[in-house]
Order: structure tokens, then C-alpha cells, then sequence
């Protein structure tokens, strides 16, 4: 999964290749700066997209929760059965602002969330 956004600033990371001597590879926010760890090789080694990817998803899974949702982020909640749609964070109060599938919006806390974005794929779209 390439397109898991970035926590500060929401942008869509990006797999960079540098070559010359050697190669360097790494993926990040352009946008931000945010960059997971580079990996350097010489110029025999064969540069690697899916362990670069996978540095990238470790770096962000160490970010809290909160900070990993973005604006249209499905959620499923404690004592509900029904889909919430992320409509924004506040991160200063620590509150998800959500809309369930009647339209009503509501805040939770983090603590409020039974179900997040990324456990709720599944091979062939949202779990239902």
C-alpha cells in the first residue's frame, strides 16, 4: 500500500532513486519533508521499492492514531455498527469529528474508535 498519507501534513509520499556512484533510495512527503530512512547501496546492488515502502509504513505507524486520519477516512465506532466518515481532527483537544450514514456529525476521542481506517480494509474494499 503506497498511498498511506502523511501524518503531518496529509501529502502523498513519494519513492525517490537516486543513482550515480551508487544509488540511494528512500520515500516521504515531498510536501513536508517527511522522509523514512534511506537505504544506500553500491552500484551492484539492485535498488528495493517494497522494503523502501516498508520503511515508510513503519515510520508512520509509530505516529498516534489521530494523526494517521485524514478527511474522508472511514471509521467504525464503539456501540454503533455503522460507518462513520472522518470529517477532521482536532489535534489540540485530541477529537475526531465524524458524520455516521444518516448525516449527523458528532467528536469522539481516540478511545471512542472501535475500528480504524487500516483495519478495516480488506483484500476487495471496506469490510462490511
Amino acid at each position: 500500500m503506497k498511498d498511506i498519507k502523511c501524518p503531518l501534513c496529509g501529502g502523498k509520499p513519494e519513492y525517490i532513486l537516486e543513482e550515480g556512484d551508487g544509488h540511494c533510495e528512500y520515500a516521504g512527503c515531498p510536501k513536508c519533508g517527511l522522509y523514512a530512512t534511506p537505504s544506500w547501496g553500491d552500484w551492484n546492488c539492485n535498488p528495493n521499492e517494497e522494503n523502501t515502502w516498508q520503511r515508510w509504513r513503519d515510520l508512520v505507524s509509530k505516529f498516534p492514531p489521530i494523526m494517521r486520519l485524514n478527511q474522508g477516512d472511514n471509521v467504525l465506532v464503539w456501540l454503533s455498527d455503522d460507518i462513520h466518515t472522518v470529517l477532521g481532527t482536532d489535534l489540540a483537544l485530541g477529537k475526531i469529528h465524524l458524520q455516521d450514514v444518516y448525516g449527523d456529525a458528532d467528536s469522539y476521542y481516540p478511545t471512542g474508535i472501535k475500528k480504524w481506517p487500516w483495519e478495516l480494509e480488506r483484500k476487495g474494499g471496506v469490510e462490511q
